[in-house]
């Protein structure tokens, strides 16, 4: 089990606001989650039989397979931001049971939730299936996450970009057809190059690096896609350039700063 989206749920629900989620996203970067808090997250205990804290009265408590499972489990971001919220004092253990039996009884994924500020956006272009685009976007939040280390939480879409930006973007081919761009202010773009390729050091290193990123998305995407609903898709080469106007894309923040994701139909830049 993988889950990279209980910070966003804490967002979409307002138990946070914007300066408080940037911080906590931040600082989970480099938290170490506990036994206690995962335990708790997959409600293999109750705070009530909690008689402590600390890893070995915990796991006191746990079946091998359980162990097993929260191993499983802190692959994912939603650990570390929990823990987070621990070790800052925004939440004790009571408090964070309540949110995570909250998130665990959610009809709705908190990415998909958050996504629907932005359908009057995707309505105007009248260019892209909107399901098809939920899809891709809620892939690419668990692969950004994953890949890029870091709790992402989208904002709604009242949140502009007015200024030239570099970007890459891929064009995912076939029977539904649709362009994958990801885009940032310069500084932002190199850090989140850097991320992803140590070795990036400018803007020039930062498009290849996104180049390649959005490549590998887009390839593992297309292959799931025809596995579990038989869509033959096919990525084209990657292509890179600057954003000069709007482009209503959907902005993410991130620990190192808001970045922002293009769903569309059509190329948004000349071939490289």
């Amino acid at each position: 089990m993988k889950s990279h989206d209980l910070a966003q749920f804490v967002f979409n629900n307002s138990i946070l606001n914007l300066p408080q989620i940037d911080e906590v996203i931040k600082a989970a970067r480099s938290s170490n989650p506990s036994l206690a808090a995962a335990a708790l997250f997959l409600q293999f205990v109750s705070v009530d039989e909690l008689d402590g804290t600390d890893d070995d009265s915990v796991k006191s408590l746990l079946t091998p397979k359980q162990l097993s499972r929260i191993s499983e489990l802190k692959d994912g971001k939603s650990l570390n931001f929990a823990q987070a919220l621990v070790d800052m004092k925004i939440v004790d253990f009571a408090r964070l049971e309540k949110i995570f039996d909250q998130y665990n009884n959610l009809e709705i994924p908190p990415v998909e939730s958050a996504l629907t500020t932005y359908y009057e956006t995707f309505k105007k272009r009248y260019d892209v299936d909107f399901p098809f685009a939920v899809e891709i976007v809620r892939s690419f939040h668990s692969f950004l996450s994953e890949t890029l280390d870091t709790s992402i939480v989208i904002l709604p879409s009242h949140i502009r970009e007015d200024k030239q930006k570099p970007g890459a973007s891929v064009k995912i081919d076939g029977e539904i057809p649709a362009v994958v761009a990801l885009y940032a202010e310069e500084s932002i773009f190199i850090k989140l190059a850097a991320r992803y390729d140590s070795y990036v050091e400018m803007s020039e290193d930062a498009n290849d690096a996104v180049a390649e990123l959005l490549n590998v998305f887009t390839g593992q995407f297309t292959v799931n896609i025809a596995v579990r609903r038989g869509l033959e898709e096919v990525p084209e080469p990657p292509r890179c350039g600057n954003i000069f106007n709007n482009l209503d894309g959907i902005a993410m923040i991130s620990d190192f700063g808001t970045f922002y994701v293009y769903i569309g139909k059509d190329e948004i830049f000349d071939k490289r």
